[in-house]
């Protein structure tokens, strides 16, 4: 039987498989500039608001927004998930073997800075020169390169206060009684760290993982307001003349959804009303995730 408390995992797999089969079993919808009654007459041009033909409208491309949330849900929640992962393999290992750096008062003060410093901030100026050009040039990158410079990027910049506070919570376990005995008996440190350390640690990265990825899901919103997008940037001419660029995601991730249309908020609201909904609800079921984990190790 399914347990109720978990239902909001078992959302987010479903939402995930259903982003990357769907469009193996359904055909992209064509881009329509324009609707035709059946005599050929012009009955409306895009963007087409919700209907029977377009469950949440079209963008102003004649894309169905239905179907670009659908196959941009994989994107959001894969890459955010990878961000997540590499910083909780790289942060433990600077949190458990560095802890001795950590009471450095340099080195404390240098990873107390981080977290003053936004991670936004960080990621804007390290990945707009790579990102982004003028509209007459050509991509500097592929969205492979795109992809992997956004992950090291991403990855390093919450590394360092996650690693402060891992440190200090391997502080605290060697702080306990069991590890002086260990210690005396004449256990190596690779044998504390995976006797004693790490046991007592592994509940907490668990929680941290959670806590993370709503993090990486809120940096990944802050960076598509400044149109960087998972996978990079499209660059159009968005008016004759090129007077305006118009910028698009290669991927139709969540993220880059909201940042590429939120000019639109006056003009047709839905267009991002149901991506910021969509996105919400991802976060949101991360966080109730996380809560029932937090649960789950408070009782173990």
């Amino acid at each position: 039987m399914i347990s109720t408390k978990m239902i909001p995992a078992y959302l987010l797999l479903f939402i995930f498989l259903v982003s990357v089969f769907w469009p193996i079993v359904t055909e992209e919808p064509v881009a329509q500039s324009f609707l035709y009654d059946e005599n050929g007459a012009v009955v409306d041009t895009t963007p087409y608001p919700p209907s029977s033909l377009y469950w949440l409208g079209t963008d102003r491309e004649g894309r169905d927004l239905f179907y670009l949330l659908v196959i941009g849900a994989k994107w959001t929640m894969f890459f955010a998930l990878v961000v997540t992962v590499f910083r909780i393999i790289l942060a433990p290992f600077l949190g458990v073997w560095l802890k001795s750096c950590f009471t450095s008062s340099w080195v404390e003060g240098l990873l107390q800075a981080f977290s003053f410093v936004p991670q936004s901030l960080v990621a804007i100026i390290w990945l707009s020169p790579f990102l982004l050009y003028e509209l007459r040039s050509a991509p500097p990158l592929t969205m492979t390169q795109s992809l992997l410079l956004q992950l090291i990027v991403l990855t390093m910049a919450g590394v360092p206060t996650t690693a402060k506070m891992i440190g200090e919570t391997v502080r605290h376990i060697h702080s306990h009684d069991f590890l002086d005995s260990a210690r005396v008996l004449g256990g190596s440190p690779f044998h504390l760290v995976k006797r004693h350390v790490f046991p007592h640690l592994f509940p907490r990265l668990i929680i941290l993982t959670g806590r993370q990825l709503v993090q990486v899901l809120n940096l990944l919103l802050h960076l598509a307001i400044f149109h960087i997008f998972i996978g990079g940037t499209v660059i159009t001419s968005g008016q004759e003349h090129d007077q305006f660029n118009a910028y698009s995601s290669a991927t139709y991730e969540w993220a880059g959804l909201i940042g590429s249309q939120y000019g639109e908020l006056l003009l047709e609201p839905y267009i991002v009303f149901f991506p910021v909904m969509a996105y919400s609800l991802l976060i949101l079921l991360m966080n109730m995730t996380v809560k029932q984990l937090e649960k789950y190790y408070k009782r173990c």
